[in-house]
Order: structure tokens, then sequence, then C-alpha cells
């Protein structure tokens, strides 16, 4: 009896110990725990309201897996840039090139974008497949694509070149047949076009029928995606979760939902991560 009151004793006391240290550590796991405050891009559906988008909600999802809350704040694009190096109340960005410096710690690339030319399905150009074979034709691009793009020796063997910020002017004039190509994001340029789509009476009121067949050709590298964080520890988190999530193959579903809607237009020139 007396051997079993002490290996009775021991055994408790062991048990109270580790319930003791699994409270300890779940009490350490809680306080290292964070909510961060990010600041990301409007460009849908990239970033959607409410911690959604092909980057925003698996980002969201890989944090949260680390124990940390993502909330993003969307702001225009370029604007977010220079928010995030100017005020520190901002924890983290989403996203910057693979050429930017911000203030903090920078993540490893975890996903991409891919610039390219969005064309008419019909009339010789749906199957460009380089840059170079734009010569001579008529060409609508972003602001400043003629340097983003490394595309300045080509645009004086363009037959006209333009750079337009507003998205359904760089479109319209294509679905008019009066530009042969657009170049930018395919997803971006990919999503306006459905919103065209979806609005048919009015832009045929002007003359332009956005139901006819497109197609986007990559014609350049696709862009890795970074986040900065100003604490080093969340940078190695999302590191770490954000490559368990692609492991299980859950990164990728996530992101497919978003470039789904478009296949008929990216087909397979579009990546999902």
């Amino acid at each position: 009896m007396a051997s079993e009151a002490r290996a009775w004793e021991t055994n408790g006391r062991s048990a109270v110990q580790a319930s003791a240290m699994a409270l300890f550590l779940g009490v350490a796991v809680a306080a290292s725990a964070a909510e961060l405050r990010f600041v990301a891009p409007d460009i849908p559906p990239h970033f959607e309201p409410g911690e959604k988008g092909r980057i925003g909600e698996p980002l969201a999802l890989a944090l949260a897996q680390c124990g940390h809350r993502a909330r993003l704040e969307l702001l225009p694009f370029g604007r977010h840039w220079k928010t995030y190096a100017e005020d520190a109340r901002y924890d983290a960005l989403a996203t910057a090139e693979a050429d930017q410096r911000f203030p903090g710690f920078s993540t490893e690339p975890f996903m991409h974008l891919q610039d390219g030319a969005t064309v008419l399905a019909h009339g010789g150009m749906a199957e460009v497949g380089n840059v170079s074979e734009l010569e001579g034709k008529r060409v609508i691009a972003f602001p400043d694509a003629r340097k983003i793009l490394g595309i300045d020796a080509l645009v004086p063997r363009f037959a006209s070149y333009i750079e337009l910020g507003d998205r359904y002017d760089q479109l319209r004039p294509l679905f008019a047949g009066r530009i042969d190509a657009v170049l930018a994001d395919g997803l971006i340029t990919a999503r306006f076009i459905n919103g065209m789509r979806a609005d048919a009476q009015r832009e045929k009121a002007v003359g332009i029928d956005p139901a006819i067949e497109v197609r986007f050709r990559r014609l350049f590298a696709p862009g890795p995606q970074r986040l900065y964080f100003r604490a080093e520890p969340m940078a190695r988190d999302f590191d770490r979760c954000w490559k368990a999530l692609v492991a299980t193959g859950e990164a990728a579903r996530i992101a497919e939902k978003y470039i789904q809607p478009y296949r008929s237009i990216l087909a397979d020139q579009y990546p999902v991560l």
C-alpha cells in the first residue's frame, strides 16, 4: 500500500507538472500571436475586401495557421507602397516587387503576377508568344510600362503606343478594333473584361461589343511577389507557414477559385501561385 501511495504521489505530481507545462505553452503561443495591420493594393481579384482575393485569402490563412491575424487595408495601387514606407502604424506590406526595398524584413517570394498581352482571339494575334512580335502593332499599356516591362527599346518599333491608367480606356479600343494589344496583368485585365460584358448594353451604346472573344498571352517573366514585415519573426513565421500551406495544396486550391472565372480568357497562360 505504501509503495502504491508513493507511486500515485509521483505519477500525480508528474501529471500536474505536465498540465502546468501544457498551460504555460498554450499561454506562450497565445502571447506570441499578433493582429497584423497590412496595407495592400486595391486590385481585385488579387486583393478584395475582408481578407479575400487570389493573394489576400491564402496570405491571411497562412498567417492564421501561425497563430496571427491579418487585417488588410486596401489602398489605390502605388499609394500602398508610399503609405507603408511613411506610416509605421502598419505592421506589414502586401506586396513588393523583386527589386523593391522597404523598411523592415522581406519574406521569400511566395506568389507571382503575370504581365502579357490581351488580344483579339481572331485576326492573327491569338498565338503571339514574344513581345518582339508586336513590332508594327498598335499597343496600349499601363502607366510607366515601358520601364517596368523593359520594352523601352521596342516602343519606337510599334505602330503606335500609349499608356493609360484607366482599365476601361485601355480595353475599349481593343474591342473597337483600333488597337492590337493591351499590355498589363492578365488576371486584372480579365476581370475588367468580365465587368464590361456584365454591362454589355451600356458598352454597345457607344459602339463597342465586349462579347468579342479575346485571349491573354504571357509575354514576360512572372513577377515574384514578397511581403514586408516590421518585425523579422513575423516574416520568418510567414515563410514557414506559407510553405506548409503550399505543401497541402490548399494555397493553390484557394488561388485557383479566383482565376477559374477567367479561364476562357487566360487559358493556361496565368500562374496559379
